[in-house]
């Protein structure tokens, strides 16, 4: 054998020499997928694996949401800016792209964080610290241990994590390094924030104008005509239902009050019986809803199967009482249909699922279960339905008119506002006082006077403007803020007095907004960064069905 082999060295050497060549010639993506790793996405030319996306992706997320649960911060923030506000199955796709789109900072900005960086960001890391703040030795080394294996990952993609959030950071401060604050804008910004405000106050009410608002039939139809696809019936539907309620056990006797001396066992023992008792009223109701909604499945479950849904019959055979409404308008639903649906992530009550339900050829859409109130499941088929139309002119006359007044008197709500303010703004240059120069204007109600207004202050909205403060921040003393307009009554604003607050604490609190401001033009800054840097990615989802 061995002499065999001799006969044919040079042509083994050769074999073996086209075998290596192959290997190198070999389609990449045909190796990764031999070796199991399927090509899922193409960013900016690089094909990445399912591999890749599981490991630097998914499993990358869930490692760093656990960091963030720990009450992290600076994890958060990291997290936030590379997932945006997506749905977490996408969130998982978008933290790895955005990953990769963030090491391609690394050369193009010159930002290789060093083995000592990283080291000091995870001795930082909330889920590895003590109460006192010191690193934890024992608790990195229990996370390592137990926290990474179910998600398939080791010590070094941790070490991976610091490093992208150091890149995140370096790279957060260079983009934001010409975006500065200005400080005596914000200060000055401050200083109006912070100010207090005496001020008078006139009111003018709509109702006056609306009264004198009278249209003619042949002017409210003209209007209608133009807009009356506004004016429409409610949608209608008959139903016919059953609301299956449980039969709940007997509650055990009440637990005898505990006596005035007991002493800490007598009232340990007390403590236990009465948790026995509640935890056997809420097993008892437990058991009760399981046993009806097993009741409710199985005519459920024969409606499904069956070849001709018959849900009336079939609810009778099974003991259910049927109601049926007339054709109804869900305001019109009756008081056991308007009852809040239990444990769904649908918000509010039965009338509203009832009259959501998307009606289509096949019997099947017509019916619906809902579990309502703390114990009942409701049932109900759609019998019939009357579907929403325009109304005629005659069903919508009233309603036509009072759109029309309530636009005509907004109009000129509005324009009699300017005009009082003009008129008062008249009388004060001539010397007389607010409430003189109010009075001369033609208003009657009483003149409110205010005084320490902040922003902090919420006004007794009966009296004045609920952005009474935002109304008059601006607004110099001795003059009229802009009127301040309401739904059905308008301002007028007299500012006596502003005074500017300053405290002890005024210089370090515009520090504060300082410093917040100028890391919102960084986060921005990034945040504009990523989306080019997306935008020229080509970024291409490849073998997805």
């Amino acid at each position: 054998m061995i002499e065999n082999l001799r006969k044919y060295t040079v042509l083994i050497i050769i074999l073996f020499v086209l075998v290596i060549i192959g290997f190198v010639l070999m389609d990449t993506n045909k190796m990764s997928k031999s070796s199991g790793g399927i090509p899922v996405l193409k960013i900016a030319g690089s094909t990445y694996t399912d591999g890749d996306l599981l490991k630097n992706g998914s499993s990358a997320y869930e490692l760093t949401v656990a960091l963030f649960q720990a009450g992290d911060y600076q994890v958060y923030g990291f997290l936030t800016m590379l997932t945006g506000n997506n749905p977490e199955d996408d969130a998982k796709e978008t933290f790895f792209i955005n990953r990769m789109l963030l090491r391609s900072a690394q050369k193009e900005f010159g930002i290789y964080p060093s083995e000592e960086e990283i080291d000091g960001m995870i001795r930082k890391f909330r889920a590895f610290t003590s109460p006192d703040g010191a690193f934890s030795q024992e608790q990195y080394r229990t996370f390592i241990e137990r926290g990474l294996g179910r998600l398939g990952l080791v010590e070094g993609d941790i070490r991976d994590l610091a490093s992208d959030m150091l890149i995140h950071r370096k790279l957060t401060e260079i983009l934001g390094s010409g975006l500065t604050s200005d400080r005596a804008m914000i200060a000055k910004q401050f200083a109006i924030d912070s100010q207090r405000i005496d001020a008078k106050l006139a009111r003018i009410d709509i109702a006056p104008i609306q009264a004198k608002i009278a249209p003619k039939d042949d002017e409210i139809k003209t209007y209608w005509e133009t807009v009356q696809d506004a004016f429409k019936t409610d949608e209608k539907r008959q139903f016919t239902y059953f609301i299956a309620k449980p039969t709940l056990p007997a509650e055990p006797a009440e637990i005898a009050p505990l006596a005035a001396n007991a002493d800490e066992a007598a009232k340990a023992e007390h403590a236990k019986k009465v948790a026995d008792r509640v935890a056997a009223i809420a097993e008892g109701k437990r058991v009760a809803r399981l046993e009806i909604g097993k009741k409710v499945d199985d005519l459920l479950y024969k409606l499904e199967t069956q070849e001709k849904l018959d849900f009336k019959t079939l609810a009778k055979e099974d003991g259910f009482q049927l109601q049926t409404t007339e054709l109804i308008s869900q305001s019109e639903a009756p008081a056991e249909l308007q009852a809040q649906i239990r444990g769904s992530r649908t918000q509010g009550n039965a009338a509203s699922a009832l009259f959501s339900l998307n009606l289509t050829s096949d019997p099947a859409s017509k019916i619906t279960d809902l579990a309502i109130g703390e114990n009942d499941w409701l049932v109900a088929y759609v019998d019939a339905t009357e579907p929403s139309r325009v109304k005629t002119f005659d069903e919508a006359k009233e309603a036509a008119r009072n759109q029309w007044i309530a636009e005509q008197a907004t109009g000129a709500f509005a324009k009699a506002a300017a005009e009082t303010h003009e008129k008062i703004k008249a009388a004060l240059a001539e010397g007389k006082s607010f409430a003189d120069a109010a009075k001369s204007a033609g208003i009657e109600s009483d003149i409110v006077s205010l005084t320490q207004i902040s922003q902090t202050t919420e006004p007794d909205i009966t009296k004045a403007p609920a952005r009474l403060f935002e109304s008059a921040k601006y607004t110099a003393p001795g003059t009229l803020a802009e009127p301040e307009i309401e739904a059905d009554r308008a301002f007028i604003i007299f500012v006596e007095k502003r005074e500017f607050v300053k405290d002890a604490n005024t210089e370090q609190s515009i520090d504060s907004q300082v410093n917040r401001e100028t890391e919102s033009n960084r986060i921005n800054a990034f945040v504009t960064w990523l989306s080019d840097k997306t935008e020229a990615s080509d970024i291409q989802r490849l073998n997805r069905k």
